[in-house]
C-alpha cells in the first residue's frame, strides 16, 4: 500500500471515529413537541352545552392522575378526580347552586392539613368527618358558580398532557376524523429527553384539533441530550418512566344523578 492510499484510507478512519464521537455527544435531529405548535393548531377539549367526559394518565402502571366529568343541558354537573392517595367527587345541581364535595384521604398524615383548608375559607362548610382503617372521609358544601368549568379543565389537563409529543396527521375519512400518531425521538425541554416506544393514537374531530379520543402510550428517558447521557441513565436510574394516557369525549345527552351523599345532615367528626 502506498503512502497516498494510506494517508486517504487514515482520513476515512478519522472521519468515521469523529462521526461516532460526535453522534454520542449530540443526536442528530430533535423533534418538535406539539406545544410548539400554534395555538390555534394544538389539542383542545371541544365545546359541548352538554357532554361526558373521561380520562387518565399512568405512570409505570400507577394512577397520576384520573377523571370522570358530566355537563347536562339542564344544569347537573358531575366530577370526579382520583390523584392516588386522594380522591373527590363533586356534583353541582344546577349552575349557582351549591358544590357539594366528597374527599377521600388515604394518607394519614395529611387529613389535618385537608381538614385546615377546608375551614379556612368561609365559602366551604365541613359537613361530616368519618373515619375507617384506611381512610378520612370529608363531605363539603361550597358556594361556587359553575363546577362545569372544573369539568373542562380536568379534561383539560388531560388533553394537555398529549403536548410533550410530537405527532404525525393523517386523514380518516371514513370516520369523519383526523387521525395524529405519536413519533419517537430527541425532544428538547426544560431539560431534553429520549421518547421510545410511543405507540397509539390522537382522534380529533372532522379537520379540527378537538380532541375526540386518545390512548397514546410512550416510554421517557429524562434527561437525555445525548446516547451517552441517555445510556447512563438507563444504566444507574430507573428510566425509562412508561406512560399511559387515555381520553374519551362524548357530546350530546346525558344525565346526572344525585348521589346518596349529598345532604345537608351534619356530624361531628
Amino acid at each position: 500500500m502506498d503512502r497516498r492510499t494510506a494517508r486517504l484510507l487514515n482520513g476515512v478512519l478519522a472521519l468515521c471515529c469523529l462521526a461516532l464521537v460526535f453522534t454520542a455527544v449530540y443526536p442528530f435531529t430533535t423533534v418538535d413537541t406539539h406545544s410548539k405548535n400554534p395555538v390555534d393548531e394544538r389539542f383542545t377539549v371541544p365545546e359541548s352545552d352538554e357532554y361526558r367526559a373521561t380520562g387518565a394518565i399512568l405512570a409505570d402502571s400507577e394512577t397520576a392522575l384520573e377523571f370522570e366529568g358530566a355537563v347536562t343541558a339542564d344544569g347537573g354537573r358531575y366530577l370526579f378526580i382520583n390523584e392516588g392517595a386522594v380522591r373527590t367527587e363533586q356534583f353541582q345541581a344546577s349552575p349557582g347552586d351549591p358544590v357539594y364535595r366528597r374527599i377521600v384521604v388515604e394518607d394519614g398524615g395529611s387529613t389535618d392539613r385537608r381538614r385546615e383548608w377546608i375551614q379556612s375559607d368561609t365559602e366551604r362548610e365541613l359537613l361530616r368527618e368519618s373515619r375507617t382503617d384506611d381512610a378520612v372521609t370529608f363531605i363539603v358544601k361550597q358556594d361556587a358558580t359553575d363546577l362545569a368549568d372544573d369539568v373542562s379543565g380536568a379534561a383539560s389537563v388531560i388533553v394537555r398532557s398529549l403536548y410533550v409529543l410530537g405527532y404525525k396527521q393523517e386523514a380518516d375519512t371514513t370516520q369523519g376524523a383526523t387521525v395524529y400518531e405519536p413519533k419517537n425521538g430527541w425532544y428538547e425541554g426544560v431539560e431534553p429527553y429520549h421518547i421510545n416506544g410511543a405507540t397509539g393514537k390522537v382522534r380529533s374531530i372532522g379537520d379540527t384539533t378537538d380532541v375526540r379520543s386518545a390512548t397514546v402510550t410512550w416510554d421517557q428517558t429524562r434527561p437525555a441530550g445525548t446516547y451517552a447521557e441517555l445510556a447512563l441513565v438507563r444504566l444507574t436510574g430507573d428510566a425509562p418512566k412508561t406512560y399511559d394516557l387515555s381520553f374519551e369525549f362524548e357530546s350530546g345527552e346525558t344525565t346526572v344523578s344525585r348521589p346518596s351523599w349529598v345532604t345537608d345532615n351534619r356530624t361531628e367528626a
